[in-house]
């Protein structure tokens, strides 16, 4: 049986504890677990008013190799992450809810301004590139192809070796877009340094503001987290990329109507005679 956290805990209170130690302790007992699970290394770090190294040293203490082991840990003892146990066709509508909370989370963290100015670098920029690892392909992916369909110049690889290949070849002129649910994926964060050396814009699509990757960022697209670590990937988190992709590239078609109606029947009217 896996060595629990409760019992990591136990036997880390057994010994000389240091001053961090007490304080992070005495605030993992007196806050709400499920918070916890959905706020990144920097955002604890600030709750607890100490630094991301003492709360990454705390989480080695108790055995941990870091900090997601530590919340993937501590999710194993929280009940009811996730959706609850259903009867029938009972679990539809608990997804739908999920769905519903993901977009809902993400119209509140939207403004005015910040979109505008999403849409000015986008605008403003000679070519857009657009990436993300893994499960965040997907919105990468769709956005790439919603630009090009608008008429922009938009690349988007798959692959993190030729992505980087692009971006180092990039400029001032140049914008890359990076979406990451937790804004601390190495192969994104990779690029957005190689991006920030090149000189590129960057706006980066995330639920954590105040995630590693944010820190490279121009400007930041973010919602409130909508995963566990029990649950890396899930469907609602890819719904709310999806949405803010949707978001941004009406909000770019209502700036120029015209123009980009005209690059969009022109695109229909390409691929009309793939269709069967």
């Amino acid at each position: 049986m896996a060595d629990s956290i409760a019992n990591r805990i136990a036997r880390l209170k057994e010994g000389k504890l240091t001053k961090s130690q007490r304080k992070l302790l005495e605030y993992f007992e007196t806050a709400d677990a499920k918070k916890i699970l959905y706020m990144s290394i920097t955002e604890l770090a600030e709750e607890v008013d100490m630094a991301e190294a003492t709360v990454l040293r705390f989480c080695r203490s108790l055995g941990f190799s870091g900090y997601q082991e530590f919340k993937f840990n501590l999710a194993q003892g929280v009940v009811n992450i996730g959706y609850r146990d259903s009867e029938g066709i009972e679990y539809v509508a608990d997804i739908a809810e999920t769905y519903e909370r993901a977009m809902e989370n993400c119209r509140k963290n939207l403004s005015q301004a910040v979109l505008q100015k999403a849409s000015d670098m986008i605008l403003g920029a000679r070519t857009v590139s657009c990436y993300g690892a893994g499960n965040s392909h997907l919105a990468a992916l769709e956005l790439h192809s919603r630009l090009m369909r608008m008429g922009l110049l938009s690349y988007c690889e798959s692959d993190a070796h030729f992505q980087n290949v692009l971006i180092s070849s990039r400029n001032e002129s140049d914008l890359l877009v990076l979406f990451s649910v937790s804004g601390g994926t190495k192969d994104v964060i990779e690029a957005a340094e190689i991006a920030r050396a090149s000189g590129m814009k960057i706006l980066v699509i995330t639920c954590y503001d105040k995630s590693p990757l944010a820190r490279y960022a121009d400007l930041v697209l973010s919602s409130a987290p909508m995963e566990s670590p029990r649950e890396p990937g899930a469907m609602s988190s890819k719904v709310m990329q999806l949405f803010m992709v949707d978001v941004l590239c009406t909000g770019l078609h209502r700036a120029d109507k015209t123009r980009f109606d005209h690059f969009v029947a022109k695109s229909s009217i390409a691929t009309s005679g793939k269709l069967v």
